[in-house]
């Protein structure tokens, strides 16, 4: 039923169908960049197809699921482990995908010539040049849509209610709407929180859905001790000491239930650029990814300053998200902020305060910022969570408060900012006064009888400068 020619063998087709049935990390990422019709030949397309089919279904890819998705038979078996053998590695699969797409759009193009041959009129040749200039420019991450189209997907997308990423905090969900495919930025301070909030908020959505938090400053273990805590109720000082009561025990077993039902995975990232982050998120069917965090993500090249390189790991981010539909969180210091004049209150972030890039603000669709409302007292104080950048909704504030015994978050009750209260002024603590004062100060201010003791007469004393001054 199927067979291959000698000529055949060997193809740039073959090449990249074989790397993706000896690896299968790499069929996220090749799935991102290529598509059915960058392959010519009707067999290799119907092979790629239903990788594809597996994979997206979540099933193993190998040469025995694929000849099963392909229907099974002598036939298929026989094909799928002659790519195989005919692919001795798959390291140079980047080698052959642009090798095939060029390949299928040079064949697509002579088919258009030949069309133009065999045209009637003008308008024909005109229409054909239009294609084969398209052609030219085409690129796989291009998107379009007609106003037909606009109309069909709207109805489609808007008769039944759309259900929007939630966060675990109800007045965040009321304000928030993002969906797979965007990219949010969670700035904020040094040990203002912005870790143990994301992995809460990680944890939430992975109830629904499949998580990467890939952690680029905390290892796993001890992100895994915060969830403990947080989930179990059990104080983070006792799982620091290590010294867990017979009850915090049970504890932690009755949680394990129903932690097992969360699809999270914690990822120690440290020294992983922002490709490979990408890679691995996609070989890995992640919907939501967690970066923590993005000044710290190698850079992809040691050349460029650090502004260049912050840069361009947030438009990868965003390529991610927005090419792949998945959801990207990345984590953003803030500068650090001047203090206000009564030495009490940070002058408030914004935007532009996220580190070392302009380009995180443009990139994201929504920024949220983490500060303490008091930073003079830390353990006591409230988190503010600014909405700072909201592309479908409102921008705000809520006020959050953090118990760090149990690494939880919870919506503060009072939903207003605390009462400004003015500074105490300072008394002072010192007048100038001259040398001559503090020379004859207590000498004779005790003496009554002493001749030289300036009267309300004689304030200034004699021309020798002997009479204590004023």
């Amino acid at each position: 039923m199927v067979s291959l020619e000698a000529k055949d063998r060997l193809s740039n087709q073959e090449a990249v169908l074989g790397s993706l049935l000896i690896e299968d990390k790499l069929i996220g990422p090749v799935l991102s960049k290529v598509s059915d019709r960058d392959f010519l030949d009707d067999v290799y397309r119907q092979i790629f197809q239903a990788i594809r089919a597996q994979f997206v279904s979540g099933k193993p890819v190998d040469p025995v699921t694929v000849r099963d998705r392909l229907g099974g038979g002598e036939d298929w078996s026989k094909l799928l482990l002659q790519i195989m053998d005919d692919v001795p590695t798959a390291a140079n699969i980047w080698e052959y995908v642009p090798r095939m797409q060029e390949q299928a759009r040079f064949a697509q193009a002579r088919g258009i010539v030949l069309e133009m041959h065999e045209a009637r009129d003008m308008e024909e040749i005109l229409r054909g040049s239009e294609k084969i200039q398209a052609l030219a420019v085409e690129r796989q991450d291009v998107r379009r849509m007609n106003m037909e189209q606009m109309l069909h997907s709207f109805w489609n997308r808007h008769t039944t209610p759309h259900q929007y990423m939630t966060w675990g905090l109800s007045k965040l969900d009321e304000q928030l709407f993002v969906d797979l495919g965007d990219m949010l930025v969670l700035g904020g301070y040094p040990s203002a929180g912005k870790t143990a909030l994301a992995v809460a908020f990680a944890y939430h959505q992975s109830e629904a859905k499949r998580v990467g938090f890939y952690s680029l400053e905390t290892s796993r273990y001890k992100l895994a001790d915060r969830l403990i805590s947080n989930m179990a109720g059990i104080e983070m000082a006792a799982i620091k000491r290590g010294a867990l009561t017979e009850d915090e025990w049970t504890q932690a077993a009755n949680a394990s239930q129903d932690i097992l039902r969360h699809q999270l995975e914690l990822i120690d990232a440290s020294g992983m650029t922002a490709s490979d982050i990408r890679a691995d998120a996609l070989a890995n069917r992640y919907q939501i990814v967690y970066v923590d965090y993005l000044q710290i993500v190698e850079p992809e090249t040691r050349k460029a300053n650090r502004t260049e390189q912050v840069s361009a790991i947030s438009r990868t981010f965003q390529q991610m998200a927005h090419g792949n539909g998945i959801l990207v969180v990345a984590l953003s210091q803030l500068t650090r902020s001047e203090k206000t004049k009564d030495e009490s209150k940070y002058i408030e972030p914004t935007m532009s305060d996220l580190r070392e890039s302009g380009q995180i603000e443009q990139d994201a669709d929504a920024i949220l910022l983490l500060y303490l409302e008091d930073p003079s007292r830390p353990n006591e104080s409230r988190r503010v969570l600014k909405l700072a950048k909201n592309k479908d909704g409102e921008r705000g504030r809520m006020y959050l408060t953090f118990d760090g015994a149990y690494q939880r978050f919870r919506q503060s009750v009072v939903e207003q900012a605390a009462p400004q209260t003015a500074p105490m002024k300072r008394p002072r603590q010192y007048k100038q006064v001259s040398f001559a004062d503090r020379f004859w100060e207590g000498i004779y201010d005790d003496d009554p009888n002493d001749t030289f003791r300036p009267t309300e007469n004689n304030q200034t004393g004699g021309a020798d400068g002997l009479a204590k001054p004023e």
